[in-house]
Parts: structure tokens; C-alpha cells; sequence
């Protein structure tokens, strides 16, 4: 019985050197075959479809890079023209040109918005004197408008208010057709006009302008108002 194991063992061992051998030839005679084989040439129209996708694959990074860097350009800009707007907003000749681009970016508003600042000329501003409010009234606005012809002056106590409106370079006859519809008052030689109603009006003229007075005080308290102003 040993004998028989023992022969049987041998055989198998040496069958599996017989496959190994014949693997291991087989395997280099492929090798070898493989090595003869002729250099194949690449066609010139795979090798250019083969370099036409390598470069639009780095086209599309390259798109892909520049974006990404535009949005960071455009979200810096937006930091530093606002921080800069705050300042150039206070001076007309960077104020215009910043307003303008903005609604020229808005097509809806393209060729029909211009923007034209109106500066507080030196010579309007703080050119009359009020040396008579009533008790309690704080000029909280002055508003310059129509190119610095017209002045309002927004006074306010509580819940109280007192607007002096100033037309400058009027004419005495404008004065006289703004009266139309008020009570005349003729007061230590001077002409006025008052129309009593749920808000007191009063017209007068000096300097060359009609002052306006509107507001809920008696018709006394105007005209002390009116009488006290001077020209600085």
C-alpha cells in the first residue's frame, strides 16, 4: 500500500513540473512571437483626434478656471466701487459718471434715465436770516431745487410743522398772480397775502423773491416770521 502511495505521489509531482514546463514555454514562445511582431504606425487621423480632445478638454478647464477668476474680479470690484462710491458720492464730478453707468446697465433704462446732480451754490445757501421762529421749531431739512431758484426750509416741532418756501429772481408781478384767491393784508407799509384754510399760507415779497409760509400758526406769528428776515 506504501509502495502504491508513494508512486502515485511521484507522478504527481511529476506531472505538475510537466505543466509548469510546458506553461513557462508556452508563455515565452507567445513573448517571443509578440516581440516579432512589426512596430504598428499610429494613422495621422487618430493622432489628430487624439490631440483635438486632449486640447478641448484643456480648453474646457481653462474656461472653467477663467470663470471661476472672473467671479472672484467681479465680487472684488463690487467691494471696492462700493467702499469707493461712499466717498465719490459726495463729489459731483465722480458722483455723475457713477450714476450714470449704473442705470446705462440696466437695458430697460438704456438712452432714457441721465442723471444731473444739482450742487448748493455758496452764494444760495444760508443767504437769508430767519431772526424770528416760534418757540419750539427746529429746521430738521433744507431743500435747494430747480437749479437753486427755489429754497425750502422744513422747520418741525412735535408733530407741529413750518415750511418757508423762497423763489428767488421773481419778478413783483409773479408775486401778485400767486395772490389769487387771498385775503390782501397791508401792515406798516408793506403788502401781504393770507389764505386761512386747514393749513395758514402767507405770501410776501422782498429781495427779489416770494417767500411762502405754510403752516398750522396764526396769521400774526407769520408775519413776525416774514418781518424778522434779513439778508446775510
Amino acid at each position: 500500500m506504501k509502495d502504491n502511495k508513494k508512486k502515485i505521489e511521484e507522478q504527481e509531482q511529476l506531472l505538475d513540473h510537466l505543466i509548469e514546463y510546458g506553461g513557462k514555454q508556452y508563455i515565452d514562445d507567445e513573448i517571443q512571437k509578440f516581440d516579432e511582431l512589426p512596430e504598428m504606425d499610429i494613422p495621422k487621423d487618430f493622432d489628430d483626434r487624439m490631440d483635438k480632445m486632449f486640447k478641448d478638454a484643456y480648453r474646457k478647464e481653462v474656461r472653467k478656471e477663467r470663470l471661476h477668476l472672473g467671479k472672484k474680479v467681479a465680487a472684488a470690484a463690487v467691494i471696492v466701487i462700493g467702499a469707493a462710491s461712499v466717498t465719490a458720492m459726495n463729489v459731483k464730478a465722480f458722483r455723475e459718471p457713477i450714476l450714470n453707468f449704473i442705470f446705462r446697465q440696466n437695458s430697460t433704462l438704456k438712452n432714457k434715465t441721465k442723471v444731473n446732480v444739482n450742487e448748493k451754490d455758496n452764494n444760495v445757501e444760508d443767504q437769508f436770516q430767519f431772526n424770528y421762529i416760534p418757540d419750539g421749531y427746529e429746521c430738521v431739512k433744507e431743500q435747494y431745487l430747480h437749479d437753486n431758484t427755489q429754497i425750502i426750509y422744513d422747520y418741525k416741532k412735535n408733530n407741529l410743522y413750518l415750511y418757508i418756501t423762497v423763489q428767488l429772481d421773481q419778478k413783483y408781478d409773479n408775486y401778485i398772480n400767486q395772490s389769487n384767491g387771498y385775503e390782501k393784508l397791508f401792515i406798516d407799509n408793506e403788502t401781504y397775502f393770507f389764505l386761512s384754510d386747514s393749513q395758514n399760507t402767507l405770501l410776501f415779497y422782498n429781495y427779489n423773491a416770494i417767500f411762502k409760509i405754510t403752516s398750522t400758526e396764526s396769521q400774526s406769528e407769520m408775519i413776525k416770521i416774514v418781518q424778522n428776515i434779513k439778508t446775510k
